[in-house]
């Protein structure tokens, strides 16, 4: 695997669609990269080109995976600013308290020595935008009096390309999981704050939770509609009781192989009663090999979210005509279990020969 880097990827940290609004309101106004990227908060920036992303993730997912998902905070004490060349300054938001992200960071940089370029100290931060030195104490006493706390959950990292995209836009490429999964052997640079279990919620789910890139194909479908979504876009395929991960479920879903789900014409369907657009595998039987659907709740459809009927009639005909691109269908390769609020609590990985 190569170890050039490019300034067209990057791994990082992505706020949840939730604390957007403050954040963007601003950087639309003042940040010149706000059409470009996303909210976000480097780890790796350079990074390796996104034909590596694959290899990357095979390697950092068993380590990622035994952290544990941590809260960060931004208030009014967290605007900063660094000082470019001449008179010009970018200023941003740091963590209140930023000891987790640190660490974060410093256990994928062990990982990565060959794909760091940048030998500046690692400081947390999320950009808001621009400005002149002469201009900044007013910028940030403006910025402050108008800010509201946000606090999220970091509960994975990203990879982010902007290779090969017709406008020159990053996306998200792929994702690795904090999972809190315990191990006994554990690298050494983890702490041991970072490493306890996740409390549970009393209900958990097991199912499949769909890719980034076909939710997109999704969400893209009902753009200027009613459509209220059910986040994330995942297939329930039964409820788990609270409590350790059975050996025997663990064995009877690690012997099944990866297969391909796809969805055709005739998987669009409404129900008028709840308003509930869902799609419907054209191989049902492929989630019925599992042998854990509870028939009486679950029976392997994918429930998009509510949307009324007279904009459904004009979704269901965009699906159809779109099914001729063959663009819905997705590998699947493990089993996710998830809490009621759709945070994931382990995942069981299918054979993959």
């Amino acid at each position: 695997m190569t170890s050039v880097t490019t300034t067209q990827t990057a791994l990082c940290l992505i706020p949840p669609d939730n604390v957007w609004e403050q954040i963007q309101s601003i950087r639309s106004i003042h940040d010149k990269a706000y059409p470009r990227w996303m909210p976000h908060i480097n780890l790796i920036y350079p990074f390796t080109l996104e034909r590596n992303f694959d290899n990357i993730k095979a390697q950092l997912e068993p380590i990622l995976n035994r952290i544990k998902p941590f809260q960060i905070q931004f208030d009014q004490s967290s605007f900063h600013y660094f000082k470019q060349r001449e008179d010009e300054c970018t200023y941003h938001i740091r963590p209140k308290i930023s000891t987790d992200i640190v660490e974060l960071q410093k256990l994928i940089q062990n990982q990565l020595l060959n794909f760091i370029k940048n030998k500046r100290i690692f400081e947390a931060h999320l950009t808001l935008g621009q400005t002149t030195i002469s201009k900044i104490s007013d910028v940030l006493i403006e910025m402050k009096s108008i800010w509201k706390t946000i606090e999220f959950t970091v509960d994975r990292v990203y990879m982010i390309s902007r290779e090969n995209h017709p406008e020159n836009l990053f996306t998200i490429k792929n994702e690795i999981l904090l999972l809190g999964q315990e191990n006994e052997s554990l690298p050494p640079a983890i702490s041991n704050s970072m490493i306890n279990p996740i409390k549970s919620l009393p209900i958990n789910y097991l199912c499949i939770i769909l890719p980034n890139e076909f939710s997109s194909y999704l969400l893209h479908l009902f753009e200027k509609t009613s459509f209220q979504p059910f986040k994330p876009f995942r297939i329930i395929l039964a409820e788990y009781e609270n409590g350790p991960i059975s050996s025997d479920l663990r064995s009877k879903l690690e012997t099944i192989s990866k297969f391909t789900l796809d969805f055709g014409s005739d998987s669009i369907d409404y129900d008028q009663t709840t308003s509930r657009v869902f799609l419907k595998p054209t191989d049902i039987e492929s989630i019925r090999q599992f042998n854990i659907l509870d028939n009486n709740k679950y029976d392997g459809t994918l429930t998009l979210g509510e949307i009324q009927k007279n904009d459904f009639n004009k979704i269901s005909d965009r699906f159809m005509k779109s099914c001729t691109s063959d663009i819905y269908k997705f590998e699947v390769d493990r089993i996710h279990l998830s809490d009621l609020n759709g945070r994931l609590k382990f995942i069981f990985r299918l054979k993959t020969h």
